[in-house]
């Protein structure tokens, strides 16, 4: 789990790593850090004065879950900051490879306190691993929808092209990837395999809640549906309106064109996708009768035809016996005589070369 990526791919969800940054801030200056230090002491045997990583967590997570502060303000934590402080949890626990047992017994110690002022906890602790399949995967989701109402927003607004860093690009491109979580998910654990583990429970129940946050709070308001994949199809990503990595084409190259379909597509783990263009040797081939049926073999039939018994047939075998290539150029000589026909001198336009091509009387 990497939070640093996250912060550069969700700039937009900036008050989400606002907060997971304010539970890490140093705590040397805090002043009840002294009743940090009696409460994690509990944990720690011998305890070496806070200095070392785990003891120095283990007094973040006691200031974070607010019992042993100066003040009340742990009464009134909102749900959300408590899924804001599992998702530091789970960050630290694997980057500073922190025992859980630290981090059930703070939240121990906060269940004692809580029963003791006659107060239900406002928060407890999400055991990632224990719960789920793919735990980093569920607290993408989770994250999704318990910032639905900030992607909401950004993606109702717009109607024009934006830059795709922009935050409509950033929260589209979200989407995008969620919808594949889910989708990845569903089928791998979810369509027949649910009850083989309580695991496998646990997170079809988080994915049927972000499927209704998701259809309900999202795709069904407004014009979002245009924008972000259907659940319910089979569609991948939705790029409405946000540009993509995808590069220009090259120039000279127009899609449809037979350049364009001279041109191979390669796809699969190893390449990923990519298109090379079909490369022609520059070596002479020899000219015989096999090598004219190999060629006429990809002929259309009506192309055939004209080659054999019209005088655009005729010239094309009188250059046939001038130049070696003259296959190479056979459906284009043929498409100008056909399009072109009519014309006493056709120029046409190919590059590199341009051929001045005289045509007789049929």
């Amino acid at each position: 789990m990497d939070i640093d990526k996250w912060k550069r791919d969700l700039p937009f969800l900036k008050n989400v790593w606002d907060k997971i940054d304010d539970f890490d801030k140093d705590i040397e200056n805090d002043s009840p850090k002294s009743d940090y230090i009696s409460t994690c002491s509990y944990f720690f045997r011998p305890w070496n004065g806070g200095k070392d990583k785990h003891e120095e967590f283990c007094m973040k997570l006691v200031r974070n879950l607010g019992h042993r502060s100066n003040n009340m303000d742990f009464l009134k934590h909102p749900r959300e900051r408590c899924n804001y402080l599992n998702i530091w949890l789970y960050n630290s626990m694997k980057k500073e490879e922190i025992p859980e047992d630290i981090i059930t017994g703070c939240f121990g110690d906060y269940s004692h306190m809580m029963s003791k002022i006659k107060e239900y906890p406002r928060c407890s602790y999400y055991s990632y691993d224990t719960n789920y399949v793919e735990p980093i995967n569920i607290i993408k989701l989770q994250n999704f929808h318990h910032n639905v109402n900030t992607i909401h927003d950004i993606l109702i607004k717009e109607r024009d092209t934006q830059d795709r860093n922009s935050q409509y690009c950033y929260a589209q491109r979200y989407a995008n990837e969620c919808v594949k979580i889910y989708r990845d998910m569903l089928n791998n654990f979810c369509s027949r395999n649910r009850s083989l583990s309580t695991q496998n429970d646990k997170t079809c129940s988080e994915l049927e809640t972000f499927n209704n946050i998701y259809t309900n709070y999202l795709f069904k308001k407004g014009d979002i549906y245009k924008k972000i994949p259907d659940l319910s199809s089979s569609e991948n990503e939705k790029h409405f309106l946000c540009q993509t990595n995808e590069q220009a084409p090259e120039a000279g190259l127009i899609p449809g064109s037979r350049q364009e379909a001279g041109r191979v597509s390669e796809s699969g783990p190893e390449h990923g996708s990519e298109s090379h263009g079909v490369e022609q040797s520059d070596k002479n081939i020899p000219f015989n009768t096999t090598s004219v049926v190999s060629a006429m073999a990809g002929i259309p039939p009506f192309l055939a035809l004209i080659y054999k018994f019209t005088p655009v047939g005729t010239m094309l075998r009188r250059k046939n016996k001038q130049s070696i290539n003259a296959f190479n150029h056979l459906d284009e000589e043929i498409e100008n005589e056909l399009f072109y026909r009519g014309l006493e001198n056709g120029t046409i336009n190919s590059s590199p070369a341009t051929y001045n091509v005289a045509y007789g009387r049929v």
